[in-house]
């Protein structure tokens, strides 16, 4: 890891104004083959409105972990990104055990849609089942949200179409298909709007694709950034150095 300026101000890396890397930069996790996925049910959810100080928008995004965790790591991805899917089901699940579950960080889930055809159809998906859950069972959206994971294939992503996303939503326990729908087509502008707005913040940070992440100390006004599907080791080497700023 680089001994300059990894953190600094929220201000600074927004304005790109310092180079802001965990880990060497952009990486990207090898093959699947050989490895052992693990999984991670968070035990925390929260339906959160407001801004943050680095101008997330909470509303309508998923959060995971305690309110007042005091770094948030935003998530930006796409159910297409096939490196989205590596760092869900390599490192997510210790991130959660290690710093998620201990109350140390808050993970918000953000859009990017950057890979296919079917990426903003498949965000609004996912924007509509966390708005029906949020309050009543948030758990479903995690179910949906690894069962759409689940269901991306390799070697390409014409997968991805609205019959793949209704099965995956029929399937998961306590998600109504024909609320969805309403939601999706009752809300549609405003929905992508707010995904615009998860872009715009993301390419103002310096992430220009998926998986990207900004890790960010709220009380410190800290922040850093990581591109690519890191192996665990950068993140908690990243995630210490911001819970320390």
């Amino acid at each position: 890891m680089d001994s300059g300026s990894n953190i600094t101000r929220r201000r600074a890396l927004l304005a790109g104004g310092a180079t802001v890397a965990f880990g060497g930069g952009v990486a990207y996790l090898a093959s699947r083959t050989g490895s052992s996925s693990e999984e991670y049910t968070p035990s925390t959810y929260q339906s959160l409105d407001g801004e943050t100080g680095y101008g997330v928008e909470l509303a309508g995004r998923p959060v995971v972990g305690e309110r007042d965790a005091p770094v948030d790591l935003y998530y930006w991805t796409d159910y297409l990104c096939p490196f989205c899917k590596e760092f869900e089901t390599q490192t997510l699940p210790k991130i959660g055990r290690n710093y998620i579950e201990s109350g140390e960080v808050r993970l918000v889930f953000l859009s990017y849609p950057n890979i296919g055809q079917y990426s903003m159809p498949s965000a609004h998906w996912d924007r509509c089942v966390w708005r029906l859950n949020a309050e009543s069972e948030p758990s479903t959206y995690w179910h949906w949200h690894g069962e759409a994971f689940e269901a991306q294939q390799s070697g390409g992503h014409d997968w991805a179409d609205e019959a793949t996303f209704e099965d995956i939503t029929e399937r998961t326990d306590g998600v109504d298909v024909p609320a969805v729908d309403d939601c999706r087509r009752n809300n549609r502008e405003e929905i992508r709007s707010s995904i615009e707005a998860d872009v715009d913040l993301a390419r103002n940070s310096g992430v220009q694709g998926t998986p990207g992440f900004v890790l960010y100390n709220r009380d410190a006004d800290a922040a850093g950034k990581i591109v690519g599907a890191h192996p665990y080791e950068n993140f908690a080497e990243a995630l210490d150095r911001v819970l320390a700023a």
